[in-house]
């Protein structure tokens, strides 16, 4: 025997009054018994599941008026007064009742009153479950259905300029060949008040990115003739219709004349203007 197999079996005892014992824990709680019989008999612990089962108990009833007033009645008698208490005793027959009054109730084991204090844990531990269970938020079920979300589609080119062109204060003009005016190459829009704007070209030449690209340039009424506003570069792969976003690198205002020149890779700050590939000027 050692102290763990006593701790063991007060934890079996434990449980078996709150019934939650499988089979193989009361099989060894039958063999703990065997070598501490004097726990075996041990009601503490049905005592402490008894009250814990007592706490769910309605008690909202009114008592009976008849039971009430003999509950009262008989307190009085057992609750008497010193000198009341003092004649009952004389009115006994000696000694003999005397003794009995003040009997004492054998001591009990310390085994027994360890045996309550494990009941009394359970209790506790009980009534902590029953809290968190009863007044914690509970979860969301797991198996409800998420709110979908929603991915906007992303527009075309295509699209963003027709909705540009929707726009109130949005201006639109065309595109010609510098060395033939008669022959149109597209179109430009422009929105001052969403500094935004797309170019429309067709039967310009593809360009080999390598050696050189397509460059906008944005003649406004905020800023010198001498130093347009750069609108980005871009490049034509197809001898078709292509539609490229403006990248207008400062605000423009009131643009009066857009042109598509062919730089060096990656662009220039300032223009010579040598390779003029298309012109469109804003009519006022």
């Amino acid at each position: 025997m050692s102290e763990q197999d006593k701790e063991k079996m007060l934890e079996l005892l434990s449980g078996k009054a709150f019934s939650d014992l499988s089979e193989t824990e009361l099989a060894e709680l039958a063999e703990l018994e065997k070598l501490f019989p004097e726990l075996e008999n041990d009601d503490s612990f049905e005592i402490a599941a008894s009250a814990v089962s007592l706490t769910n108990l309605d008690v909202s009833e009114p008592l009976p008026a008849h039971l009430q007033a003999k509950i009262l009645a008989d307190a009085d008698k057992y609750f008497a007064s010193p000198a009341e208490a003092s004649a009952s005793v004389r009115e006994t027959s000696g000694e003999e009742e005397y003794q009995k009054t003040f009997a004492f109730e054998p001591k009990r084991s310390p085994w027994q009153w360890l045996g309550w204090l494990a009941a009394a844990f359970a209790c506790i531990a009980l009534a902590v479950n029953v809290w968190m269970t009863r007044f914690q938020p509970r979860e969301i079920a797991g198996n409800a259905t998420p709110t979908p979300t929603v991915t906007p589609q992303k527009l075309s080119p295509a699209q963003e300029r027709e909705q540009l062109l929707n726009s109130v204060d949005t201006v639109q003009t065309t595109f010609t060949n510098p060395k033939n005016p008669g022959e149109i190459l597209g179109d430009v829009a422009w929105s001052d008040s969403a500094q935004k704007g797309f170019l429309r070209l067709r039967g310009v030449p593809a360009n080999d990115a390598t050696k050189e690209q397509y460059q906008l340039w944005i003649f406004a009424s905020n800023q010198d003739p001498k130093t347009p506003v750069d609108g980005g570069v871009f490049d034509v792969s197809e001898s078709g219709e292509v539609i490229i976003p403006i990248d207008a690198k400062i605000k423009v205002q009131k643009p009066t004349l857009f042109a598509v020149t062919a730089e060096k890779p990656g662009g220039v700050v300032v223009s010579k203007q040598e390779k003029m590939m298309a012109i469109a000027k804003v009519e006022t």
